[in-house]
């Protein structure tokens, strides 16, 4: 994160001289002190964002795997089918609220679905039609999620 702060600073800052960089340091020093008192960062949370940051892009590619094919799947409802209203409620083993947060948007960006409460780890889905509902036992975005908290949270 110090690296980051430093060169946004040197970004913003718009040329590199010695004085830039001295004050670029003074300023990421006490960017870090604020985000170590008030953000609850430390050097080994960084470290496990980082090994974890592998699994955070799999996760992404993989929601924006399951769009196109939902948007697919979506196109043959509109054209072929008659939408079939369902709404189901689903346990989620997620632990963080980041975690629940991010598998309730991952639902709602997939077409045909979308997330209408999260209350404890009960999510209930709004799903065009019923097979897509059967769909919701075994989510591949919770399974990466889990990953990703175990890697991030021990």
């Amino acid at each position: 994160m110090a690296a980051i702060f430093f060169l946004f600073w040197m970004i913003l800052n718009g040329r590199w001289t010695n004085e830039t960089a001295l004050i670029g340091a003074a300023v990421t020093a006490v960017m870090l002190l604020f985000a170590w008192k008030a953000c609850d960062w430390s050097f080994k949370k960084e470290g496990r964002f980082y090994l974890a940051l592998p699994r955070i892009i799999g996760f992404c590619i993989i929601v924006i795997w399951e769009i196109a094919k939902a948007n697919l799947n979506m196109c043959n409802i509109i054209y072929f089918a008659e939408p079939e209203a369902v709404t189901r409620s689903i346990q989620t083993r997620l632990n963080t609220r980041l975690g629940k947060m991010a598998l309730a948007n991952a639902i709602t960006l997939t077409p045909g679905t979308i997330s209408v409460t999260l209350q404890g780890d009960e999510l209930t889905v709004h799903c065009l039609r019923p097979e897509l509902a059967e769909g919701l036992d075994d989510l591949i975005f919770e399974r990466k999620l889990l990953k990703i908290e175990e890697a991030l949270h021990g």
